[in-house]
């Protein structure tokens, strides 16, 4: 039976600025969660004996795939960001990074997509420096999905005018894992469709339920409000530095939809809640929100065709995090993923997925 990979499957993401932000990230915060990840990533790896490369190396299974039928390369263009807001009653900020468009290739197995991507620099706008890893695995009907993020730059736009300015000293991690359990996990997977090794022949449906864990922190040299929104928001949404720890329930419906003519069509939405621990430095005060519910949502959506040997898909994930943080404030993380992929199956046709 086949496996459902879900909304990232098993990708990763890098671009030509890598060792840089490598650099800064193995000197943050999140160095022992990255390897914890990293660790769980190799050993959670499920062994199934009708794999074609017949190997009990967890790594080694989770990463190659001798046969050559079951390779494409690919080119892409994508579109990718983090951004998070803090509002109130009266009004809205959000934090935008600049530089969210990529080009790149790729190859694709039964078992992994790997996309190396350059970011496309506008050198009339100010940069914003990142490192930005997505991907996944499955076991069975075991479905996890993971992000880790290290943002350096972030436009300021708001809800009273047009204007925008922006900050580039203000840092964001976003650190986080997503379990789902599939009651049904179909004789189906989106991975295979993405990489164009695989025909569907019929659309199936599951119910999942699962979890979440997360990390998010903010932390800027000044007041996260510019000076001239003071006004609008009080002292304790003058923000200097934010920390948020999460964990939570989650639940939702995946699906695939064969269409006409080989077409077909994917989606994914999951809504989750939880508690949080949040702290807040404020310029004048330091305080811990005593409200801990957060609220999760995440959607993911895939539209694709196949021909012979060709194929080319159109995938598009968002997710989000919302919390209050007291006294009148809220704030919320949210996670951008679209890419348009074409691709070359490298030899052969494989069977449909019965």
């Amino acid at each position: 039976m086949a496996q459902f990979n879900n909304s990232l499957g098993n990708e990763a993401y890098l671009n030509y600025r890598c060792k840089m932000a490598v650099g800064s990230f193995t000197k943050g915060k999140l160095f022992l969660p990255f390897f914890f990840l990293i660790g769980s990533l190799c050993w959670s790896q499920d062994i199934d004996i009708n794999d074609s490369t017949k190997t009990t190396n967890p790594i080694e299974s989770l990463l190659i795939d001798r046969e050559l039928r079951n390779w494409s390369v690919r080119l892409f263009g994508n579109v990718k960001g983090q951004w998070f807001t803090l509002s109130n009653d009266n009004a809205r900020l959000s934090y935008i990074p600049n530089n969210l468009v990529g080009i790149g290739v790729g190859v694709a197995t039964s078992k992994l997509i790997l996309d190396i991507a350059f970011n496309l620099k506008d050198k009339s706008t100010e940069r914003t420096i990142r490192f930005d890893l997505r991907g996944g695995f499955i076991a069975k009907n075991n479905v996890f999905d993971f992000y880790l993020q290290r943002y350096k730059g972030f436009n300021i736009e708001n809800s009273i005018n047009t204007s925008s300015i922006f900050r580039d000293d203000i840092k964001s991690i976003a650190f986080g894992i997503d379990y789902l359990y599939l009651f049904k996990s179909g004789e189906y997977s989106i991975n295979l469709l993405r990489s164009g090794l695989s025909d569907q022949k019929q659309s199936t449906f599951s119910f999942g339920v699962g979890g979440f864990m997360l990390y998010n922190q903010i932390n800027a040299d000044n007041s996260l409000v510019p000076q001239e929104l003071y006004p609008i928001f009080n002292e304790q949404a003058r923000i200097i530095d934010f920390t948020n720890y999460g964990i939570g329930v989650m639940g939702g419906l995946v699906g695939l939809i064969k269409l006409p003519s080989n077409f077909y069509f994917g989606i994914s939405a999951r809504v989750g809640i939880g508690l949080t621990f949040k702290n807040t430095e404020s310029e004048t005060v330091s305080y811990n929100t005593r409200d801990p519910m957060i609220y999760k949502i995440n959607a993911f959506a895939l539209f694709g065709y196949k021909w012979e040997r060709l194929y080319t898909n159109i995938t598009f994930g968002a997710s989000t995090n919302h919390s209050s943080l007291g006294y009148g404030n809220n704030g919320s993380f949210s996670l951008l993923d679209g890419k348009l992929a074409v691709g070359y199956k490298i030899k052969g046709n494989k069977k449909p997925i019965n």
